[in-house]
Protein backbone atom coordinates (compact mmCIF):
# COMPACT_ATOMS: atom_id res chain seq x y z
CA UNK A 1 0.00 0.00 0.00
CA UNK A 2 2.96 2.44 0.84
CA UNK A 3 4.60 1.83 -2.59
CA UNK A 4 1.16 2.22 -4.50
CA UNK A 5 0.93 5.87 -2.67
CA UNK A 6 4.18 6.74 -3.27
CA UNK A 7 3.78 5.47 -7.20
CA UNK A 8 0.61 7.24 -7.94
CA UNK A 9 2.25 10.42 -6.87
CA UNK A 10 5.32 10.26 -9.33
CA UNK A 11 2.82 9.00 -12.43
CA UNK A 12 0.85 12.18 -11.70
CA UNK A 13 4.34 14.06 -11.60
CA UNK A 14 5.27 12.54 -14.81
CA UNK A 15 2.42 13.02 -16.83
CA UNK A 16 2.33 16.35 -15.66
CA UNK A 17 5.47 17.08 -17.36
CA UNK A 18 4.39 15.60 -20.47
CA UNK A 19 1.47 17.89 -20.27
CA UNK A 20 4.11 21.12 -19.51
CA UNK A 21 6.17 19.90 -22.75
CA UNK A 22 3.15 20.06 -25.59
CA UNK A 23 2.93 23.27 -24.36
CA UNK A 24 6.39 24.64 -24.43
CA UNK A 25 6.79 26.65 -27.93
CA UNK A 26 8.07 27.25 -29.59
CA UNK A 27 9.39 23.82 -29.24
CA UNK A 28 12.32 21.53 -29.45
CA UNK A 29 13.43 18.58 -32.16
CA UNK A 30 12.83 20.58 -35.03
CA UNK A 31 9.01 20.91 -33.81
CA UNK A 32 8.25 17.67 -33.25
CA UNK A 33 8.04 17.61 -29.39
CA UNK A 34 4.67 19.78 -28.65
CA UNK A 35 2.57 17.00 -31.27
CA UNK A 36 4.18 14.07 -29.88
CA UNK A 37 3.31 14.95 -26.39
CA UNK A 38 0.13 16.09 -27.28
CA UNK A 39 -0.53 12.66 -28.70
CA UNK A 40 1.33 11.00 -25.74
CA UNK A 41 -0.63 12.75 -22.93
CA UNK A 42 -4.15 11.78 -23.45
CA UNK A 43 -3.44 8.40 -24.11
CA UNK A 44 -1.19 7.54 -21.28
CA UNK A 45 -3.75 9.88 -18.67
CA UNK A 46 -6.43 7.62 -20.32
CA UNK A 47 -4.63 4.24 -20.05
CA UNK A 48 -3.84 4.46 -16.40
CA UNK A 49 -7.77 6.02 -15.98
CA UNK A 50 -9.37 2.66 -18.20
CA UNK A 51 -6.78 -0.18 -16.52
CA UNK A 52 -8.77 1.14 -13.02
CA UNK A 53 -6.59 3.86 -11.57
CA UNK A 54 -8.63 6.16 -9.51
CA UNK A 55 -10.15 9.71 -10.72
CA UNK A 56 -8.81 11.63 -8.03
CA UNK A 57 -5.42 10.82 -10.11
CA UNK A 58 -6.31 11.69 -13.17
CA UNK A 59 -7.67 15.30 -11.85
CA UNK A 60 -3.77 15.17 -9.61
CA UNK A 61 -2.68 14.70 -12.97
CA UNK A 62 -4.41 17.23 -15.26
CA UNK A 63 -4.45 19.71 -12.07
CA UNK A 64 -0.09 20.12 -11.94
CA UNK A 65 0.10 20.28 -15.48
CA UNK A 66 -1.81 23.25 -15.66
CA UNK A 67 0.04 24.64 -12.29
CA UNK A 68 3.24 24.16 -14.11
CA UNK A 69 1.67 25.94 -17.37
CA UNK A 70 0.78 28.83 -15.31
CA UNK A 71 4.14 29.09 -12.81
CA UNK A 72 4.22 32.94 -14.35
CA UNK A 73 0.89 34.08 -13.05
CA UNK A 74 1.10 34.51 -9.89
CA UNK A 75 4.05 37.21 -10.16
CA UNK A 76 2.21 38.66 -12.80
CA UNK A 77 -1.17 39.36 -11.26
CA UNK A 78 1.06 40.56 -8.14
CA UNK A 79 3.45 42.87 -9.95
CA UNK A 80 1.05 43.97 -13.09
CA UNK A 81 -2.02 43.68 -11.49
CA UNK A 82 -1.46 45.05 -8.01
CA UNK A 83 -3.04 42.08 -5.84
CA UNK A 84 -1.26 40.72 -2.62
CA UNK A 85 1.13 37.85 -3.56
CA UNK A 86 -1.17 35.38 -1.42
CA UNK A 87 -4.75 36.64 -3.00
CA UNK A 88 -2.47 36.04 -6.70
CA UNK A 89 -1.60 32.68 -5.38
CA UNK A 90 -5.25 31.83 -4.89
CA UNK A 91 -6.26 33.40 -8.72
CA UNK A 92 -4.26 31.18 -9.86
CA UNK A 93 -5.19 28.02 -7.89
CA UNK A 94 -8.55 28.71 -8.46
CA UNK A 95 -8.10 29.11 -12.75
CA UNK A 96 -5.72 25.74 -12.47
CA UNK A 97 -8.73 24.09 -10.77
CA UNK A 98 -11.24 25.31 -13.27
CA UNK A 99 -9.40 24.33 -16.48
CA UNK A 100 -8.63 20.85 -15.03
CA UNK A 101 -12.19 20.21 -13.92
CA UNK A 102 -12.99 20.46 -17.66
CA UNK A 103 -10.24 18.12 -18.86
CA UNK A 104 -10.70 15.63 -16.48
CA UNK A 105 -14.86 15.47 -16.63
CA UNK A 106 -13.36 14.37 -20.71
CA UNK A 107 -11.73 11.99 -19.02
CA UNK A 108 -14.16 10.39 -16.93
CA UNK A 109 -16.84 11.37 -19.34
CA UNK A 110 -14.66 9.15 -21.96
CA UNK A 111 -14.25 5.76 -19.40
CA UNK A 112 -17.75 5.73 -19.23
CA UNK A 113 -18.31 5.02 -22.14
CA UNK A 114 -15.74 2.36 -22.39
CA UNK A 115 -16.98 0.46 -19.91
CA UNK A 116 -20.41 0.53 -21.23
CA UNK A 117 -19.37 0.41 -24.98
CA UNK A 118 -15.81 0.09 -25.57
CA UNK A 119 -12.86 2.13 -27.62
CA UNK A 120 -15.08 3.66 -30.24
CA UNK A 121 -17.73 5.18 -27.76
CA UNK A 122 -14.85 6.00 -25.15
CA UNK A 123 -12.75 8.26 -28.51
CA UNK A 124 -16.53 9.29 -29.44
CA UNK A 125 -17.57 10.53 -26.21
CA UNK A 126 -13.80 12.07 -25.33
CA UNK A 127 -13.40 13.93 -28.66
CA UNK A 128 -17.51 15.35 -28.32
CA UNK A 129 -16.81 16.70 -24.70
CA UNK A 130 -13.35 18.05 -25.67
CA UNK A 131 -15.23 20.11 -28.16
CA UNK A 132 -17.84 21.06 -26.29
CA UNK A 133 -15.27 22.34 -23.37
CA UNK A 134 -13.07 24.16 -25.82
CA UNK A 135 -15.78 25.67 -27.48
CA UNK A 136 -18.51 26.66 -24.89
CA UNK A 137 -17.25 26.29 -21.55
CA UNK A 138 -16.00 29.22 -19.76
CA UNK A 139 -12.32 30.32 -19.72
CA UNK A 140 -10.47 33.33 -18.54
CA UNK A 141 -7.87 32.47 -20.79
CA UNK A 142 -9.41 30.60 -23.84
CA UNK A 143 -7.10 27.82 -25.38
CA UNK A 144 -7.04 24.55 -27.39
CA UNK A 145 -5.32 20.95 -27.06
CA UNK A 146 -5.11 21.42 -30.76
CA UNK A 147 -2.97 24.48 -30.73
CA UNK A 148 -0.02 22.36 -30.14
CA UNK A 149 -0.44 21.33 -34.07
CA UNK A 150 1.05 24.46 -34.64
CA UNK A 151 4.39 23.68 -34.35
CA UNK A 152 5.02 21.73 -37.84
CA UNK A 153 3.90 23.24 -41.16
CA UNK A 154 2.08 19.19 -42.42
CA UNK A 155 0.16 19.25 -39.18
CA UNK A 156 -0.47 22.66 -39.08
CA UNK A 157 -1.99 22.62 -42.59
CA UNK A 158 -4.48 19.98 -41.00
CA UNK A 159 -6.57 23.20 -39.45
CA UNK A 160 -7.70 24.40 -42.60
CA UNK A 161 -9.81 21.23 -42.86
CA UNK A 162 -10.63 20.34 -38.63
CA UNK A 163 -9.99 23.75 -37.09
CA UNK A 164 -7.77 23.88 -33.85
CA UNK A 165 -10.96 22.67 -31.81
CA UNK A 166 -10.99 19.59 -34.97
CA UNK A 167 -7.07 18.70 -33.83
CA UNK A 168 -8.12 18.55 -29.92
CA UNK A 169 -10.62 15.90 -30.72
CA UNK A 170 -8.26 13.97 -32.94
CA UNK A 171 -5.60 13.92 -30.28
CA UNK A 172 -7.63 12.90 -27.52
CA UNK A 173 -9.83 10.70 -29.48
CA UNK A 174 -7.31 8.54 -30.48
CA UNK A 175 -5.62 8.38 -27.04
CA UNK A 176 -8.90 7.56 -25.60
CA UNK A 177 -9.14 4.30 -28.45
CA UNK A 178 -5.49 3.48 -27.86
CA UNK A 179 -5.61 3.21 -23.79
CA UNK A 180 -9.20 1.54 -24.50
CA UNK A 181 -7.34 -1.25 -26.31
CA UNK A 182 -4.44 -1.28 -23.96
CA UNK A 183 -6.90 -2.02 -21.27
CA UNK A 184 -8.94 -4.34 -22.80
CA UNK A 185 -5.73 -6.67 -23.74
CA UNK A 186 -5.63 -5.37 -27.33
CA UNK A 187 -2.65 -5.77 -29.57
CA UNK A 188 0.24 -3.35 -29.69
CA UNK A 189 -0.81 -3.12 -32.85
CA UNK A 190 -4.77 -2.50 -32.32
CA UNK A 191 -3.85 0.27 -29.83
CA UNK A 192 -2.06 1.76 -32.37
CA UNK A 193 -4.71 1.80 -34.89
CA UNK A 194 -6.34 5.40 -33.12
CA UNK A 195 -2.96 7.35 -33.32
CA UNK A 196 -1.98 6.13 -36.35
CA UNK A 197 -5.11 6.88 -38.11
CA UNK A 198 -4.50 10.51 -36.97
CA UNK A 199 -1.14 11.13 -38.57
CA UNK A 200 -2.74 9.89 -41.71
CA UNK A 201 -4.85 12.39 -41.56
CA UNK A 202 -2.49 15.06 -41.04
CA UNK A 203 -0.14 13.43 -43.91
CA UNK A 204 -3.45 13.65 -46.23
CA UNK A 205 -4.96 16.76 -45.04
CA UNK A 206 -1.29 18.19 -45.70
CA UNK A 207 -1.75 17.29 -49.16
CA UNK A 208 -4.85 18.40 -49.91
CA UNK A 209 -4.13 21.86 -49.22
CA UNK A 210 -2.30 22.29 -51.96
CA UNK A 211 -5.55 21.30 -53.60
CA UNK A 212 -7.27 24.27 -52.15
CA UNK A 213 -9.03 27.28 -54.26
CA UNK A 214 -6.87 30.08 -53.83
CA UNK A 215 -7.16 33.83 -54.35
CA UNK A 216 -4.83 36.17 -56.51
CA UNK A 217 -1.10 36.77 -55.47
CA UNK A 218 -1.09 39.54 -53.25
CA UNK A 219 1.52 41.82 -51.71
CA UNK A 220 2.04 44.28 -48.89
CA UNK A 221 5.11 45.76 -47.16
CA UNK A 222 4.43 45.64 -43.60
CA UNK A 223 6.14 47.75 -41.03
CA UNK A 224 5.68 47.03 -37.49
CA UNK A 225 6.84 49.17 -33.71
CA UNK A 226 7.43 47.08 -31.02
CA UNK A 227 8.25 49.92 -28.19
CA UNK A 228 8.18 47.88 -25.25
CA UNK A 229 6.47 51.12 -23.40
CA UNK A 230 5.58 50.05 -19.55
CA UNK A 231 1.94 47.89 -19.72
CA UNK A 232 -0.73 50.07 -18.61
CA UNK A 233 0.89 53.44 -18.72
CA UNK A 234 -0.44 56.78 -20.32
CA UNK A 235 1.64 59.36 -20.77
CA UNK A 236 2.20 62.26 -23.09
CA UNK A 237 4.13 62.15 -26.25
CA UNK A 238 3.58 57.91 -27.19
CA UNK A 239 2.10 58.67 -30.35
CA UNK A 240 4.92 61.16 -31.15
CA UNK A 241 7.43 58.45 -30.18
CA UNK A 242 5.74 55.88 -31.95
CA UNK A 243 6.27 57.76 -35.35
CA UNK A 244 10.26 58.67 -34.50
CA UNK A 245 10.56 55.08 -34.34
CA UNK A 246 8.41 54.26 -37.33
CA UNK A 247 10.18 57.20 -39.68
CA UNK A 248 13.35 55.56 -38.84
CA UNK A 249 12.57 52.41 -40.25
CA UNK A 250 10.72 53.66 -42.88
CA UNK A 251 13.62 55.28 -44.30
CA UNK A 252 16.30 52.33 -43.58
CA UNK A 253 14.09 50.45 -45.86
CA UNK A 254 13.26 52.88 -48.24
CA UNK A 255 9.52 53.14 -47.31
CA UNK A 256 6.94 53.46 -49.26
CA UNK A 257 8.45 52.43 -52.84
CA UNK A 258 6.74 52.94 -55.89
CA UNK A 259 4.12 50.15 -57.14
CA UNK A 260 4.24 48.86 -53.60
CA UNK A 261 1.39 50.16 -50.39
CA UNK A 262 2.94 50.08 -47.05
CA UNK A 263 1.19 49.12 -43.67
CA UNK A 264 2.02 50.36 -40.42
CA UNK A 265 1.15 48.05 -37.64
CA UNK A 266 1.31 49.38 -34.12
CA UNK A 267 0.48 47.35 -31.05
CA UNK A 268 -2.37 48.09 -28.83
CA UNK A 269 -1.59 50.18 -26.09
CA UNK A 270 0.67 52.09 -28.02
CA UNK A 271 -1.73 55.32 -28.12
CA UNK A 272 -3.37 55.87 -24.47
CA UNK A 273 -4.95 58.30 -22.58
CA UNK A 274 -7.30 59.67 -24.87
CA UNK A 275 -10.17 58.83 -26.68
CA UNK A 276 -9.45 58.11 -30.47
CA UNK A 277 -13.33 57.42 -31.38
CA UNK A 278 -14.04 60.58 -33.02
CA UNK A 279 -12.69 62.14 -36.81
CA UNK A 280 -9.56 63.48 -36.79
CA UNK A 281 -8.11 65.88 -39.29
CA UNK A 282 -4.71 65.45 -37.24
CA UNK A 283 -4.79 61.24 -37.55
CA UNK A 284 -5.50 61.37 -41.16
CA UNK A 285 -2.59 63.87 -41.50
CA UNK A 286 -0.35 61.78 -39.96
CA UNK A 287 -0.81 58.87 -41.98
CA UNK A 288 -1.29 60.67 -45.78
CA UNK A 289 1.98 62.63 -45.53
CA UNK A 290 4.10 59.60 -44.61
CA UNK A 291 2.40 57.34 -47.79
CA UNK A 292 1.46 54.82 -45.36
CA UNK A 293 -1.53 52.35 -44.20
CA UNK A 294 -1.80 53.31 -40.59
CA UNK A 295 -2.98 50.61 -38.28
CA UNK A 296 -2.93 51.04 -34.72
CA UNK A 297 -3.67 49.89 -31.15
CA UNK A 298 -5.40 52.65 -28.89
CA UNK A 299 -8.46 53.36 -26.57
CA UNK A 300 -11.68 55.31 -26.31
CA UNK A 301 -13.79 55.75 -23.40
CA UNK A 302 -14.21 51.94 -21.86
CA UNK A 303 -13.29 50.93 -25.46
CA UNK A 304 -10.04 48.80 -26.32
CA UNK A 305 -9.49 50.09 -29.94
CA UNK A 306 -8.00 49.87 -33.19
CA UNK A 307 -8.04 52.70 -35.56
CA UNK A 308 -6.61 52.51 -39.00
CA UNK A 309 -5.78 55.74 -41.16
CA UNK A 310 -5.02 55.98 -45.11
CA UNK A 311 -5.56 58.72 -47.54
CA UNK A 312 -8.74 57.94 -49.69
CA UNK A 313 -10.37 56.13 -47.03
CA UNK A 314 -13.00 57.02 -44.15
CA UNK A 315 -11.55 56.16 -40.43
CA UNK A 316 -11.45 52.67 -39.40
CA UNK A 317 -12.42 52.58 -36.59
CA UNK A 318 -12.87 48.96 -34.33
CA UNK A 319 -13.21 48.39 -30.43
CA UNK A 320 -12.37 45.15 -29.33
CA UNK A 321 -15.49 42.25 -29.19
CA UNK A 322 -14.87 40.14 -26.17
CA UNK A 323 -13.21 41.60 -23.33
CA UNK A 324 -11.07 39.13 -21.22
CA UNK A 325 -13.19 38.17 -18.43
CA UNK A 326 -11.57 39.67 -15.02
CA UNK A 327 -9.01 41.16 -17.04
CA UNK A 328 -11.05 43.42 -18.91
CA UNK A 329 -14.70 43.09 -17.98
CA UNK A 330 -16.29 41.23 -15.03
CA UNK A 331 -18.16 38.28 -16.45
CA UNK A 332 -22.02 37.54 -16.04
CA UNK A 333 -24.93 39.89 -16.86
CA UNK A 334 -25.17 43.16 -16.48
CA UNK A 335 -26.85 43.66 -13.49
CA UNK A 336 -24.10 41.23 -12.11
CA UNK A 337 -21.59 42.94 -13.94
CA UNK A 338 -22.38 46.30 -12.44
CA UNK A 339 -22.66 44.99 -9.41
CA UNK A 340 -19.34 43.45 -8.83
CA UNK A 341 -17.92 46.38 -10.38
CA UNK A 342 -18.84 48.12 -7.57
CA UNK A 343 -17.79 45.60 -5.30
CA UNK A 344 -14.34 45.02 -6.47
CA UNK A 345 -13.79 48.99 -7.50
CA UNK A 346 -13.13 47.86 -11.39
CA UNK A 347 -14.55 49.69 -14.31
CA UNK A 348 -15.28 46.89 -16.61
CA UNK A 349 -14.55 48.00 -20.88
CA UNK A 350 -17.22 48.04 -22.80
CA UNK A 351 -17.65 45.22 -25.80
CA UNK A 352 -17.85 46.23 -29.54
CA UNK A 353 -19.59 44.75 -31.98
CA UNK A 354 -18.29 42.56 -35.22
CA UNK A 355 -20.70 44.39 -38.17
CA UNK A 356 -20.58 43.67 -42.08
CA UNK A 357 -17.71 45.10 -43.46
CA UNK A 358 -15.19 45.27 -39.94
CA UNK A 359 -12.11 45.50 -41.92
CA UNK A 360 -9.42 47.80 -43.02
CA UNK A 361 -9.12 48.44 -46.33
CA UNK A 362 -5.56 49.30 -48.00
CA UNK A 363 -5.31 50.07 -51.22
CA UNK A 364 -2.47 48.17 -53.49
CA UNK A 365 -2.21 48.04 -57.31
CA UNK A 366 -3.30 44.76 -57.15
CA UNK A 367 -6.64 45.69 -55.77
CA UNK A 368 -7.37 46.48 -52.10
CA UNK A 369 -6.89 44.26 -49.31
CA UNK A 370 -8.85 44.04 -46.00
CA UNK A 371 -7.23 43.26 -42.94
CA UNK A 372 -9.65 42.32 -39.90
CA UNK A 373 -7.84 42.91 -37.00
CA UNK A 374 -7.94 41.07 -33.32
CA UNK A 375 -7.06 42.73 -29.99
CA UNK A 376 -4.99 40.72 -27.92
CA UNK A 377 -7.04 37.33 -26.67
CA UNK A 378 -9.43 37.78 -29.27
CA UNK A 379 -6.88 35.93 -31.16
CA UNK A 380 -7.16 32.90 -28.76
CA UNK A 381 -10.59 31.93 -30.21
CA UNK A 382 -11.22 30.26 -33.41
CA UNK A 383 -14.70 31.32 -33.62
CA UNK A 384 -14.56 34.62 -32.79
CA UNK A 385 -11.42 34.75 -35.37
CA UNK A 386 -13.87 32.86 -38.35
CA UNK A 387 -16.66 35.33 -37.65
CA UNK A 388 -14.98 38.68 -38.72
CA UNK A 389 -12.89 37.31 -41.42
CA UNK A 390 -16.27 36.31 -42.89
CA UNK A 391 -18.00 39.73 -41.81
CA UNK A 392 -15.10 42.01 -43.01
CA UNK A 393 -14.27 39.51 -46.04
CA UNK A 394 -10.95 40.12 -45.04
CA UNK A 395 -7.62 39.06 -46.97
CA UNK A 396 -5.55 38.83 -44.01
CA UNK A 397 -5.64 39.07 -40.15
CA UNK A 398 -3.66 41.31 -37.79
CA UNK A 399 -3.04 40.87 -33.98
CA UNK A 400 -2.54 43.80 -31.75
CA UNK A 401 -1.55 42.95 -28.66
CA UNK A 402 0.11 44.30 -25.19
CA UNK A 403 2.28 41.37 -23.92
CA UNK A 404 4.15 43.73 -21.67
CA UNK A 405 1.76 42.33 -18.64
CA UNK A 406 3.96 38.74 -19.15
CA UNK A 407 6.99 40.47 -17.55
CA UNK A 408 9.91 37.85 -18.66
CA UNK A 409 7.39 34.73 -18.42
CA UNK A 410 6.84 32.09 -21.12
CA UNK A 411 3.35 33.77 -21.24
CA UNK A 412 4.08 35.39 -24.77
CA UNK A 413 5.29 32.13 -26.43
CA UNK A 414 2.37 30.73 -24.87
CA UNK A 415 -0.10 33.38 -26.38
CA UNK A 416 1.59 33.30 -29.72
CA UNK A 417 1.53 29.11 -30.01
CA UNK A 418 -2.43 29.45 -28.89
CA UNK A 419 -3.40 31.98 -31.80
CA UNK A 420 -1.04 30.52 -34.85
CA UNK A 421 -3.33 27.74 -36.34
CA UNK A 422 -5.73 31.05 -36.91
CA UNK A 423 -4.02 31.48 -40.05
CA UNK A 424 -4.01 27.74 -41.24
CA UNK A 425 -7.51 27.71 -40.18
CA UNK A 426 -8.78 30.80 -42.52
CA UNK A 427 -5.89 30.39 -45.37
CA UNK A 428 -4.34 33.81 -44.32
CA UNK A 429 -1.62 35.07 -42.75
CA UNK A 430 -1.76 36.47 -39.45
CA UNK A 431 0.30 39.71 -38.25
CA UNK A 432 1.35 40.04 -34.54
CA UNK A 433 2.34 43.57 -33.51
CA UNK A 434 3.03 43.32 -29.62
CA UNK A 435 4.16 45.70 -26.75
CA UNK A 436 6.85 44.12 -25.91
CA UNK A 437 7.68 41.11 -27.74
CA UNK A 438 7.44 38.92 -29.89
CA UNK A 439 5.97 40.19 -32.76
CA UNK A 440 6.22 38.01 -35.92
CA UNK A 441 4.15 36.47 -38.74
CA UNK A 442 2.02 33.75 -39.08
CA UNK A 443 1.16 32.27 -42.33
CA UNK A 444 -1.34 30.62 -44.47
CA UNK A 445 0.89 27.35 -45.43
CA UNK A 446 1.47 26.89 -41.50
CA UNK A 447 5.39 28.41 -41.43
CA UNK A 448 6.03 31.36 -39.20
CA UNK A 449 8.67 33.86 -37.81
CA UNK A 450 9.08 35.43 -34.28
CA UNK A 451 11.36 38.65 -34.01
CA UNK A 452 13.00 40.06 -30.82
CA UNK A 453 12.22 38.64 -27.00
CA UNK A 454 9.83 39.33 -24.04
CA UNK A 455 10.65 43.07 -22.61
CA UNK A 456 12.17 44.03 -25.93
CA UNK A 457 12.11 46.68 -28.23
CA UNK A 458 12.39 46.30 -32.06
CA UNK A 459 10.75 47.80 -35.55
CA UNK A 460 10.92 45.09 -38.33
CA UNK A 461 9.91 45.01 -41.55
CA UNK A 462 8.50 42.21 -43.91
CA UNK A 463 7.93 41.66 -47.38
CA UNK A 464 4.61 40.28 -47.24
CA UNK A 465 3.67 38.01 -50.09
CA UNK A 466 0.86 35.37 -50.18
CA UNK A 467 -1.90 34.00 -51.76
CA UNK A 468 -5.65 33.79 -49.45
CA UNK A 469 -6.38 30.25 -49.44
CA UNK A 470 -10.53 29.15 -48.82
CA UNK A 471 -10.48 26.79 -46.40
CA UNK A 472 -13.26 23.91 -44.88
CA UNK A 473 -12.63 25.44 -41.89
CA UNK A 474 -13.70 28.98 -42.67
CA UNK A 475 -17.38 27.68 -43.18
CA UNK A 476 -20.08 28.40 -40.36
CA UNK A 477 -20.69 24.87 -40.91
CA UNK A 478 -17.63 22.56 -40.10
CA UNK A 479 -18.07 23.35 -36.31
CA UNK A 480 -21.80 21.89 -36.22
CA UNK A 481 -21.33 19.38 -38.58
CA UNK A 482 -18.15 17.88 -36.03
CA UNK A 483 -20.25 18.05 -33.43
CA UNK A 484 -23.40 16.51 -34.77
CA UNK A 485 -21.17 13.52 -36.44
CA UNK A 486 -19.49 12.86 -32.78
CA UNK A 487 -23.24 13.41 -30.87
CA UNK A 488 -25.03 10.89 -33.72
CA UNK A 489 -21.70 8.48 -33.13
CA UNK A 490 -22.18 8.48 -29.42
CA UNK A 491 -26.19 7.90 -29.71
CA UNK A 492 -25.94 5.10 -31.89
CA UNK A 493 -22.82 3.35 -29.64
CA UNK A 494 -25.10 3.97 -26.70
CA UNK A 495 -27.94 2.45 -28.34
CA UNK A 496 -26.44 -0.48 -29.41
CA UNK A 497 -24.84 -1.11 -26.18
CA UNK A 498 -28.15 -1.22 -23.88
CA UNK A 499 -29.72 -4.47 -22.86
CA UNK A 500 -30.95 -6.59 -25.23
CA UNK A 501 -29.64 -4.94 -27.90
CA UNK A 502 -27.41 -7.11 -30.24
CA UNK A 503 -23.68 -7.05 -30.85
CA UNK A 504 -23.76 -7.28 -34.42
CA UNK A 505 -26.61 -6.71 -36.93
Amino acid sequence: MKTGWLIRPLSSLVLAGIFLLAFRFPGALGGWLEPTMALLFPLLLLDGLFKGRHAFWTWVSLLAGLVLLYLWVPQTLASKGGLPFGLALLGTGLLSLWEATGLWLVAVGSRWAFRRSGALAAASVAALILIAWETWGFHVYPWTWGAAFGSLPWTARAAAFLSASGLSALAWGSGAWAAAALARGGSPRRALAGPGLVIGLFVLAGGAWYLLPRDPVRILDVAVIQPNFPAGQRWVGMESEMWRRSEALLKTQGWPRSGRSTLLLWPESSVMGRDDRQPSVHLTTEATSRGVAWLFGTEGGLYNLVRGEVAGHASFVFAKVEPMPFGERMPGPEAFRKWMDRQMGFVSQEAGALTQGCAFVVPTPEGDVRIHPLICSEALMPERTRRGLALGQADLLTNHTNDGWFDRSIATDLHAAQIRLRATELGVPLLRATLSGKSGVFRENGSFELWGAPLSEGAYAVELQWRAVHTPARSAWLLPFLVSALLAGCILLGWKALPGKPDEP
